[in-house]
């Protein structure tokens, strides 16, 4: 589903990594693990096609990271504070995503399953800008879900969330089984729902 040849990316002359080769089958869930300045946010903005590899190459089922084909295949959750539409309620993000990648008369049930799935509902038309934390990542999670993609890239999607949240996160997860995840997080508790870990930096 996800594959990595040769790839590397460096800021200047600054590698942040390197010589990466990788591949992930369909329904894995990949945790990058490492501390701060690892590599780990670069990598999934590589993988999403936000930003482009300094060397090799990203291919998700085939198709070239960042190409619109890519693209419909891939849901995103990286930095929510920064990505949602902050005079925008909830609902009104998530309505706007779902209305791009679905057919209309979809679009809407499709908001209020992932609403359910993550407690949302309750807060769903307050103004984003107002929300807490915890509440903009669970948003940032549901609007990844949309549409079910078959790739999921997730950066610390955990880091805002309690437990009760992070386990409605989980069981989310477990209800689509074919979905490919790479997440990076620090928690022991989402390395322990994972099935492979890819330790960082890589620099060969």
């Amino acid at each position: 589903m996800l594959r990595l040849d040769g790839a590397g990316r460096a800021f200047g002359r600054r590698p942040v990594f390197s010589g990466l080769d990788l591949e992930v089958p369909p329904g894995t869930r990949l945790l990058l693990a490492g501390g701060n300045g690892a590599g780990k946010t670069t990598l999934l903005r590589c993988l999403a096609g936000t930003l482009a590899l300094s060397t090799g190459r990203a291919t998700i089922a085939g198709q070239s990271a960042g190409t619109p084909a890519a693209r419909r295949l891939v849901g995103v959750a990286l930095a929510p504070e920064q990505t949602l539409y902050g005079r925008l309620s909830g609902h009104d993000n998530l309505m706007l995503v779902a209305r791009m990648r679905l057919p209309t008369r979809q679009a809407a049930a499709a908001v209020a399953r992932v609403e359910d799935e993550l407690a949302i509902s309750e807060y769903a038309r307050t103004p984003a800008q107002r929300c807490s934390a915890g509440m903009r990542a669970r948003i940032s999670v549901a609007r990844a879900l949309l549409g079910d993609p078959p790739v999921l890239l997730l950066d610390e999607p955990g880091r805002s969330l309690d437990a009760a949240t992070r386990a409605l996160f989980w069981a989310a997860l477990d209800r689509r089984p074919g979905l490919t995840c790479v997440l990076a997080s620090h928690l022991e508790s989402d390395r322990a729902r994972c099935d492979q870990t890819l330790p960082m930096p890589v620099r060969r």
